[in-house]
């Protein structure tokens, strides 16, 4: 016997299929509208460009300056710029200079792609951006002339105290001073290099800021000499680079260039290495490890060795023992974990 569909119970059949059709066709509407609506990552919108537009200081020595004969924009933060270029195999960067206050909103706005400047990863600022690994592990020192009695932080009472402003290195050492009940002026910059200015030209009694900058600027004096670095680190500043929050994809070109660049000085690959079929071969076949790091992603590693070098190398253009700029590497958190740094890559497989 065949049941009517005016049945009550028929009538009940057609109300449930009608409502599990109209279920199923929301739910794709839903997601269609949810996979539509999805942000455009930003490794689309730098491809498209066919340019990385990248945030640094430019007036930091060792981290971001311009060439004094080519004009060019080199440096460790400079190089960074250009390593993350090659992984994304685009050809050209615009680098962007940018004071401490406002790189943040450089990148908040997305004017920028991402910030290599010198810039501690907390967690208030994590509140507004991301952070990439951390490419220099830093501290906050002083510095004085030669001839200055300061030797530390207690000899700070009653001091002048030049700063730059938008840092951690000025909210540090207010702490440092109020915890002592110390008198002191500060002077704010809107650059490091002005800070630095300032104490050549006596307006102030020392000048403090991250000790890596401190040993560049003093680099740049007519006579180096005349200053010295003083007092043991009383700071954490991990420098790493900044992007937009929530660009999953975005973060993973920032992130996989750094730790690659470290993976490649564990495994003994450098520039020189990538440069040459041969030795590249030689050691690729002997080692499976290697050979993922510079087959992965489309050979997206072997372009930053082939065109910046390993992080080694790029630490060593910069800071190494030869450089104007020189700071210790071994037995500091800069070297190598498996030397006993804190400096560890992640596996490319």
């Amino acid at each position: 016997m065949t049941e009517s569909a005016h049945s009550p119970r028929g009538v009940g059949m057609v109300r449930k299929l009608v409502a599990y059709a109209l279920a199923v066709a929301l739910t794709v509407v839903t997601v269609s509208y949810a996979v539509l609506a999805q942000p455009r990552s930003r490794v689309d919108t730098v491809r498209s460009r066919g340019k990385l537009v990248c945030g640094v200081s430019g007036t930091t020595p060792g981290f971001s300056f311009p060439d004094p004969v080519s004009g060019r924009m080199v440096g460790f933060d400079a190089d960074f710029c250009w390593a993350v270029a090659a992984f994304l195999d685009v050809p050209d960067v615009e680098f962007v200079n940018l004071t401490s206050a406002s790189r943040i909103p450089a990148v908040v706005s997305g004017s920028v792609d991402v910030v290599f400047r010198t810039t501690t990863q907390t967690i208030t600022r994590d509140d507004q951006v991301d952070f990439g690994p951390v490419t220099f592990y830093d501290g906050q020192r002083l510095l004085v002339r030669a001839d200055s009695r300061i030797s530390g932080l207690d000899d700070l009472n009653g001091a002048r105290i030049c700063v730059f402003t938008g840092t951690t290195s000025e909210r540090n050492i207010t702490d440092q001073m109020r915890a002592r009940n110390f008198r002191f002026q500060q002077i704010t910059f809107a650059e490091a290099k002005q800070a630095f200015d300032g104490l050549a030209a006596g307006r102030c009694d020392v000048f403090t800021t991250d000790a890596s900058q401190l040993t560049a600027f003093r680099s740049t004096a007519p006579n180096p000499a005349d200053f010295k670095i003083v007092g043991k680190e009383f700071s954490d500043e991990p420098l790493a680079p900044m992007y937009q929050e929530n660009d999953s994809k975005w973060a993973d070109v920032v992130n996989w260039t750094v730790w690659g660049m470290i993976l490649a000085e564990e495994l003994g690959i450098t520039q020189t290495v990538t440069r040459d079929p041969a030795q590249l071969a030689e050691l690729t076949g002997k080692d499976p490890n290697a050979k993922n790091l510079v087959e992965l992603k489309s050979g997206a590693i072997q372009r930053v060795l082939r065109l910046i070098g390993n992080y080694g190398e790029v630490y060593d253009r910069y800071f190494g023992p030869r450089q104007k700029t020189a700071i210790s590497r071994p037995g500091t958190r800069n070297d190598l974990a498996k030397r006993g740094g804190a400096q560890a890559s992640r596996p490319y497989r």
